[in-house]
């Protein structure tokens, strides 16, 4: 069984925690199943936002005559435009990963974790023994599902 100060329990909602405790001197443990950085640069804000940025693009040349200029959009290349965004975002989930393995008193554990006692963790690592933490304070940053409540007539809403 392994010990820790510290561990975070997911990579996206709580990012600068585990940096900044590291840099207080306490060793931190971060348990990671996915990509870093979470739902909101893998598969939604960041990731949306490349996209939309495209579609804005296409508009200002849509009103280019506007502003005196000809142009027009001749074709869109869809597939170019997804493969940009993702190689852009795993980049950067790979970056923030690559930063807090290097980092002095981190340690990366990839895979789902579970408690299995108080201060006690275990760490599924794909193609590797089961990992056993202990640590004093844990900090629970997996994120969360979607959730929609039950309000009659919502589901006819357009999203």
């Amino acid at each position: 069984m392994r010990g820790f100060d510290f561990t975070v329990i997911g990579s996206s909602s709580g990012l600068e925690v585990p940096l900044e405790v590291s840099d207080a001197g306490w060793s931190v443990a971060i348990i990671e199943e996915g990509s870093f950085g979470g739902t909101c640069l893998n598969r939604g804000c960041i990731s949306s936002k490349m996209l939309i940025h495209c579609a804005d693009v296409m508009q200002i040349i849509e009103n280019a005559a506007a502003f005196g200029i000809r142009a027009k959009v001749e074709s869109i290349d869809w597939q170019f435009i997804v493969k940009r965004a993702f190689v852009e975002v795993d980049a950067d989930a790979a970056m923030i990963e690559r930063g807090n393995r290097q980092s002095e008193n981190i340690e990366v554990f990839k895979g789902p974790g579970r408690f299995t006692g108080p201060k006690t963790l275990a760490v599924d690592i794909p193609g590797s023994d089961e990992e056993e933490l202990t640590d004093e304070t844990i900090l629970i940053a997996a994120g969360t599902r979607p959730w929609a409540p039950e309000i009659p007539g919502l589901d006819q809403m357009p999203v």
